[in-house]
């Protein structure tokens, strides 16, 4: 840059050409699926499996979420969005601390805080800012944390422990102010404190509390508020200011335990919500599982019922929070209520999911593995027959007995009696079933520690070790089962209607692609074919089989389980694209955390799947597992490969990114010229990358801006077009080598189609 030195006006002609940045990834893969916990409903964005489990947990027993996470992640995956699914029936665990007027709820949720956008670095500025405004909308519209309901949160628990941050006494005073104290030490003191004063005379004992207004430092003492209260009746107590007073300050510390190892430790938080270190502020940015917040209730009729959402605000700021019935009740808590909302999910909430996915404008890809979940069987309970009589054996038979209650928890965490259920002690007992008040009795039983085995349809089976007793007025000991958290299988029909809008762009939003999943692992080359030609012809799917499989957490050595292959298959199109770009194939490239195909494809069978867009996955001895095509499902010859949609994609969205600086240009030649050089150059850089074909930059593409394509009347109307062709690098699938021989050589000719 030239300096000036003198002041005047200089003339500097700018190139009319405008940075077009780099090339939209297309890699990027929206997942929608089960999760055993984690915000429903709402994208979240996650670069590795360590942290879509931190935020979405360990894999559920059933569904293919997390198996197809971890394919895309060890296959090549760089960046995917997970939107978790569930009804609006799933309930977050809860529980109230204390049966005052005001109870401090501790309830499961999820904290957006711990997701920071400021985080990714390394990410293109653009994605940067889709991701940040995703979390920018969520915290303005829901807040800093959002229900992570689940039966995850039942095996929460919370220790409460009163604590204190500061410990001191007052330096004793002849006159002087009597809400202002001079104290020895300000350690642990600020705006805000909550005090409890304490101070003998006479072998009396006087306590009150207060809240801290101010502090001056320079002279060593505090404000009060108001007039210290006494800690039971609140009125008003006088304190001898020649003396010395003892001084407390009054917080909390918080154990937050799952599945009984302590998860957490939140030390020394303040109930007053003005406190720095209150339990609003420090619990709702740094707590991962559980959130404390204050709800206040008003006795009606001998029964305590909660203020309705409007009334709260209001109640809350009049409360005293130096009245000790405003603190959270010291003690241990089980959370509990939690339930998935999974059981009835139907295709309706695949669509509104969807609708999310419109909101993710640089997602390219979009998988639905649990789409096409299987039935699944709850584990069966075995029965053991009773020992036979011992007909030589005279002595009394055991009298003892059983006496039990068997209740679930409903959606609103109250109980509810269960009837019918099937009860058979372990061993040499009985079998009964539970009357309609859900109680049960078993006697004739040895009075000892015994197994109880309960089922029922729709519930979890479930063995309970209880006592026997000889006494028949004990009371009867509570179990609990739980609902069985399996989700739906879906009609075909429906599975067909979800497929069929995640290529659809007026759902999921432009430049989508949706990869697809057989309904089965079963299924044989005919049903494949039957459903390809369900699914119709749409330029904008890549429908691949058959299913993987992969290893299974719940078994050792060679167990397995099958999974759909839309998750790995993201994973190859990702790993081709970063190691050369958006034109490489996913195809031929290895799958990693696979075993096998649920279904052999050999060259006779691939040659049927091939013509009508079937993509065959294939094993190779010595090779490993490869996805062995990149077909769409469009007829037309031009979107045949996946390859051709993907760049023109990513064409169209980094030119629409890159030329919305003309939008209100003048309507003139050089901002005609402006556009068409832009286009240009960023166009002529991919053809040099081998994005697009030809052996010369006019084979590979063509720029069209000027007079012919915008006449008077477009030019009037205040309309720019600008017609781009590009001819995009599509992959050979066949390599044919013709073998021939010279009098004195063989030649080996490649000829490619």
């Amino acid at each position: 840059m030239t300096t000036l030195l003198t002041p005047g006006l200089y003339r500097q002609p700018i190139e009319p050409v405008r940075s077009v940045a780099r090339l939209a990834r297309g890699d990027i893969t929206v997942f929608l699926g089960y999760a055993r916990r984690g915000p429903v409903g709402l994208p979240v964005r996650v670069e590795s499996l360590h942290q879509a489990e931190a935020i979405f947990g360990q894999p559920l027993e059933v569904g293919y979420l997390w198996h197809s996470l971890k394919g895309f992640f060890e296959t090549g995956g760089r960046t995917a969005y997970v939107l978790r699914l569930a009804k609006d029936s799933a309930r977050q665990a809860s529980i109230d601390l204390g049966e005052s007027a005001l109870r401090w709820r501790a309830v499961a949720s999820f904290p957006w805080t711990m997701i920071d956008p400021r985080k990714l670095k390394t990410a293109p500025r653009a994605e940067a800012a889709n991701w940040s405004q995703i979390v920018e909308r969520v915290l303005r519209e829901r807040g800093a944390r959002t229900p992570d309901p689940g039966t995850w949160a039942n095996q929460l628990s919370l220790t409460v422990r009163q604590t204190a941050r500061c410990r001191t006494e007052t330096v004793p005073a002849q006159d002087g102010d009597s809400l202002t104290l001079r104290v020895a030490s300000l350690a642990g003191l600020e705006r805000g404190s909550i005090l409890t004063l304490t101070q003998t005379a006479n072998q009396e004992t006087v306590a009150a509390t207060a809240i801290v207004a101010d502090i001056d430092a320079a002279f060593q003492s505090i404000k009060l508020e108001r007039s210290p209260r006494h800690a039971l009746n609140r009125s008003a107590v006088a304190f001898d200011s020649s003396r010395t007073i003892r001084l407390t300050s009054v917080e909390f510390d918080f154990d937050i335990y799952l599945e009984g190892k302590l998860s957490q430790s939140l030390a020394a938080l303040s109930p007053n919500p003005e406190h720095t270190f209150s339990i609003n502020n420090i619990l709702g940015s740094e707590s991962r599982d559980v959130f404390l917040t204050p709800v206040v209730f008003r006795e009606v009729s001998g029964i305590w019922e909660e203020l309705p959402a409007p009334l709260q605000h209001t109640n809350l700021r009049r409360t005293d929070w130096s009245d000790a019935k405003s603190w959270p009740s010291p003690g241990d808590y089980d959370l509990t209520g939690g339930t998935d909302g999974l059981q009835e999910i139907g295709s309706t909430d695949y669509l509104d999911a969807l609708e999310e996915v419109k909101r993710l404008p640089e997602a390219a890809l979009v998988a639905a593995p649990d789409l096409v979940l299987q039935p699944t069987a709850p584990p069966a309970v075995e029965r053991t027959p009773r020992e036979p009589v011992d007909c030589y054996n005279l002595s009394p038979a055991d009298t003892g007995l059983i006496s039990g209650l068997v209740v679930t928890i409903d959606e609103t965490g109250t109980d509810r009696p269960l009837p019918r259920v099937e009860i058979d002690v372990a061993g040499p007992g009985g079998q009964t079933r539970s009357d309609q008040n859900g109680l049960f009795k078993i006697r004739g039983i040895p009075a000892e520690l015994v197994t109880v085995r309960l089922s029922k349809t729709g519930f979890e089976p479930l063995e309970y070790v209880v006592q026997a007793t000889l006494f028949e007025s004990t009371a009867p000991t509570r179990i609990t089962l739980d609902p069985v958290a399996y989700p739906a299988v879906l009609p075909a029909a429906d599975v067909l209607q979800v497929q069929t809008a995640m290529a659809n762009p007026a759902i999921v939003g432009p430049y989508k692609i949706a990869v697809l999943d057989p309904i089965s692992p079963n299924e044989r080359l005919d049903e494949l074919r039957t459903w390809r030609a369900r699914l119709g012809d749409s330029a904008r799917m890549g429908f691949f089989a058959p299913w993987l499989r992969v290893p299974s957490p719940d078994f050792e050595g060679d167990g397995y389980l099958s999974c759909p292959p839309s998750g790995h298959v993201c994973g190859a199109f990702a790993a081709a694209e970063s190691a050369e770009g958006v034109h490489r194939s996913g195809a031929n490239r290895p799958l990693h955390y696979v075993e096998g195909v649920t279904l052999p494809i050999f060259d006779a069978e691939q040659a049927l799947m091939n013509p009508i867009g079937l993509n065959a996955i294939r094993t190779f001895p010595g090779r490993g597992t490869r996805v062995f095509g990149t077909r769409t499902l469009s007829s037309a010859l031009e979107w045949r490969m996946l390859t051709a949609r993907r760049i023109v994609d990513a064409l169209e969205k980094t030119l629409q990114r890159g030329l919305h600086w003309m939008v209100f240009e003048p309507n003139n030649l050089m901002t005609r010229h402006a556009v068409s050089t832009t286009a240009e150059a960023f166009l002529n850089r991919l053809w040099r990358d081998g994005v697009l074909a030809g052996d010369k930059p006019e084979a590979g593409y063509s720029i069209k801006c000027d007079l012919e394509n915008n006449p008077n009347e477009t030019r009037e109307a205040g309309q720019l077009v600008v017609d781009v062709a590009v001819a995009p690098t599509t992959p050979f699938e066949f390599v044919l080598f013709r073998l021939g021989h010279t009098f004195d050589a063989l030649q080996v000719t490649e000829v490619q189609q």
